[in-house]
């Protein structure tokens, strides 16, 4: 099996500093003084015994040997160590795991000399050799939560599996580092890890009762299963905490900046492990874990995890309404239609603003095989727009969690906007390499967005972290530390510079919805012009120019500066009515 379909974890670049002498007098590179100290710091976290790469253990010179020719290839095109994201075209990274010129030059060297040994005195100590924990300082975690083994079958549609582990602490921790190793690499495609409160008297094995009877009764999983979350986001309604998210290429983070999450202490808690296992053509058992470091003291800023830009979607163009029919794609509150067949290029776009100020620390977008592209941008309340993350070929094989080297702190009214593009023709590789799932995976069989995804099924989840920002200084009247969602109707017409006009517009009206629905969209029908006038921040992904002159409703954050009122629009619908 080719090195390239083998995951390098990316967090070790980010802490592990790769010092290698250069050859003296020309010598070629050994394996002990120049490839070592790259491989060890690079590489061997995934590429050794029980890691998602063992298959290709770089762990000593011996086991790396056999893979010189493969190490050069793979260095040289930078398909390895994993990076999918564009840095000319992103901003900068903490955990960036592209190898420097000279590294690359180094392997491809030593390669070329016919991987020459060199004197083991000089090899570096293997990192991380004695443990499975992954913690650069060496740490023990302070916790670690044990699932019970499961059992897959070879084939079939497995159904998410969740299994809720009592937390072990009677007060609150912070938590400063995690680590999720998924047991079987194999088997488990991503989990969703949640911190849940189970009403008084209630086990978790009453929850997997009413799950078993709700697929009985074909109805959602979740419908006769009520838990709530255990820590949520004081300003957004409905908003909570993913405590952590596996994903192949994603395992152990560690937060800086004065952040940390929060895990409750108490009774009746539990964390909850939503599981997606995929068959392999053969029985499988699985076990996971998750590791956890603590801090005492509350942080500077407490972090949350949760999917962004999806409080409006569009697909292919058009903006998704709340009440259209079918079942609410995962994570979203909208029903996404299905990818048709052999589309090269479906693209769906996600907007959220936020009314709040707040930093994000970390991007991590997710799809499944037909994922193609991905790009997070900002639309600043100042109309600027800014592109903080492309990922020009998103790769379903090692989908990674971006820590932003500077934090990205956000003003009120911000919004981001996320593009991805998703790819179901026979240009698609990956619908080629996925085994017994083969049969779903055809560019001639549609791709749905369903509640529980299967591999040959499709995800939009754009995660974020972040936390949410106190004032400081406080703001002044014009420039609050909250401001509001509004809707209005108005008349769309060019501005100047590229941007577009709200003009006898209606009065704005607070909205708790930054998406509409046909029944809004009707009522809004009937709100007459008005007297006011905004500047459309970000009105671009709405395509207003199909829209020019006609009469609109539009959502979005209402900006004021002064005499100035600004929307950074989350949607915007036509009304029928032609501009008086």
């Amino acid at each position: 099996m080719r090195l390239r379909r083998f995951i390098l974890c990316t967090w070790a670049a980010a802490f592990v500093v790769a010092t290698h002498a250069a050859a003296a007098g020309g010598a070629a590179p050994t394996f002990s003084r120049d490839v070592a100290p790259i491989l060890f710091g690079h590489c061997v976290n995934c590429h050794r015994e029980g890691e998602i790469g063992a298959a290709v253990s770089l762990v000593s010179y011996d086991a790396a040997k056999p893979w010189a020719k493969s190490i050069k290839q793979e260095v040289r095109t930078r398909a390895m160590p994993p990076w999918p994201a564009d840095a000319e075209h992103s901003v900068k990274f903490r955990n960036d795991a592209r190898l420097t010129a000279q590294d690359i030059d180094t392997l491809a060297a030593w390669a070329d000399a016919g991987a020459p040994r060199g004197n083991d005195a000089d090899l570096p100590p293997l990192p991380s050799a004695a443990h499975k924990w992954l913690h650069p300082l060496g740490l023990k975690p302070d916790a670690v939560l044990r699932l019970p083994e499961v059992s897959v079958s070879a084939t079939g549609e497995i159904p998410y599996v969740q299994q809720r582990v009592k937390v072990p602490l009677t007060e609150d921790k912070w938590i400063v580092a995690m680590q999720v190793r998924a047991g079987n690499n194999a088997l488990v495609h991503h989990m969703g890890i949640t911190e849940v409160t189970l009403a008084d008297q209630v086990r978790p094995e009453d929850l997997d009762a009413l799950t078993t009877l709700a697929r009985q009764m074909g109805i959602a999983d979740d419908a006769l299963v009520h838990i709530r979350p255990a820590v949520m986001d004081p300003t957004t309604s409905g908003a909570y905490d993913m405590l952590g998210v596996y994903t192949p290429g994603t395992t152990f983070e560690m937060y800086g900046n004065d952040g940390a999450k929060l895990l409750k202490g108490g009774n009746n808690l539990y964390i909850n492990f939503n599981i997606h296992y995929t068959t392999t053509g053969k029985p499988e058992k699985n076990h996971s874990e998750l590791a956890l470091w603590f801090q005492s003291a509350p942080p500077k800023h407490q972090l949350f995890r949760a999917p962004s830009a999806v409080a409006t979607i569009l697909a292919n163009g058009r903006e998704l309404l709340t009440d259209d029919p079918g079942t609410k794609a995962e994570g979203t509150d909208v029903a996404i239609p299905p990818i048709p067949p052999y589309a090269e290029n479906y693209e769906l776009i996600g907007v959220t603003a936020f009314t709040v100020p707040m930093t994000i620390y970390q991007f991590q977008p997710h799809a499944h095989i037909r994922g193609k592209d991905f790009k997070y941008a900002i639309v600043y309340p100042d109309g600027r727009e800014q592109t903080v993350l492309t990922v020009p070929r998103y790769n379903f094989h090692w989908q990674l969690a971006y820590d932003l080297e500077t934090p990205l702190r956000l003003p009120p009214g911000s919004k981001l906007v996320v593009t991805a593009h998703y790819d179901n023709s026979s240009k698609n590789s990956h619908l080629r390499e996925v085994g017994v799932d083969a049969r779903n995976c055809g560019p001639d069989r549609e791709a749905y967005f369903r509640r529980q995804n299967q591999s040959w099924h499709e995800m939009f989840s754009p995660l974020i972290q972040y936390s949410v920002d106190a004032t400081d200084p406080p703001q002044s009247p014009q420039h609050p530390s909250a401001l509001q969602v509004v809707q209005t109707v108005g008349c769309l017409i060019p501005g100047p510079r590229s941007a577009w006009l709200l003009t006898d517009a209606s009065g704005p009206t607070a909205t708790d919805m930054q998406s509409t629905s046909s029944s809004a969209r009707r009522a809004a029908a009937e709100i007459p012009f008005g007297h006011y006038s905004y500047d459309l921040l970000g009105a671009g992904v709405f395509a207003p120019g199909r829209h020019r002159s006609h009469k609109v409703a539009v959502k979005g954050v209402l900006i004021q500066d002064g005499a100035e009122s600004r929307l950074n629009v989350t949607s915007l619908q036509a009304i029928g009515e032609t501009c008086r």
